[in-house]
């Protein structure tokens, strides 16, 4: 096995592992501000009504189901993820009716689930309207690969959201930071899912993640077009977005 999927087995592992609590740390550990941020993320990428979405590490479809929520519904949201635990536990949450309506109103499978990776994705090239990742791309394996092939599946004309965790600016910001990830997400995360190097993987893989002008570039370099990013509660989260012209 190469060790880039030795990589994306040990992180599918990780997430199956603490899947049935990470929807309650996430609220936890960010102060609830994560649904926030989601919301965020779904208007800079401005959906239309009736648009094919592919959703990249769906994970527990928390993503997914709040692009449901608005007035400009799209048609159908594809997810993706490796950690297939994960995504039982997002295919129970939609499993409601309320939450999963098509476009005429009907109940019905307006997420669809699928395993692979972002680095190789198992669809045609230009047939999503829009590509979104929220806490996904740190963890991918090859992050320009990963980048490639979001957009070979936009349409022209499509728009890459990525919503992640980052490390604020602000000197004392960033020294509280540090200290809350360093010793208290380990030990909150720890307790309630029982697996506390889950969560220091967690702020190791933040702290590896380049920094926001890079990641940018890094978008640029895999031909995106109209980039931009956004710091969401004092640089802890940041949007990236960018467009594929053709």
């Amino acid at each position: 096995m190469s060790p880039a999927n030795e990589e994306s087995r040990r992180i599918r592992r990780m997430f199956d592992r603490i899947g049935h609590r990470y929807d309650l740390l996430n609220h936890l550990l960010s102060g609830y501000s994560d649904i926030l941020w989601r919301r965020s993320a779904l208007r800079a990428l401005n959906p239309s009504a009736g648009d094919l979405l592919l959703d990249v590490g769906i994970g527990t479809a928390d993503l997914a189901l709040e692009a449901l929520k608005g007035k400009r519904k799209p048609a159908l949201v594809i997810g993706v993820d490796v950690a297939l635990e994960m995504m039982r536990i997002g295919r129970k949450k939609t499993d409601d009716p309320a939450g999963c309506m098509d476009q005429a109103g009907r109940a019905g499978p307006a997420i669809r689930f699928v395993g692979g990776r972002a680095e190789s994705l198992p669809f045609r090239s230009g047939i999503f309207d829009g590509v979104m990742v929220a806490f996904g791309v740190r963890n991918f394996t090859d992050r320009v690969a990963g980048l490639q092939c979001m957009r070979r599946v936009l349409k022209p004309g499509g728009r890459l959201v990525v919503l992640e965790l980052s490390l604020p600016r602000y000197p004392v910001v960033r020294a509280l930071y540090r200290l809350y990830a360093v010793h208290v997400m380990p030990w909150i995360g720890g307790v309630i899912s029982g697996d506390a190097d889950a969560y220091r993987y967690l702020q190791r893989s933040v702290a590896a993640f380049p920094e926001r002008e890079r990641f940018r570039s890094l978008m640029e370099d895999a031909g995106f077009a109209d980039t931009g990013w956004r710091d969401l509660s004092l640089g802890v989260a940041t949007i990236y977005w960018g467009e594929k012209r053709s």
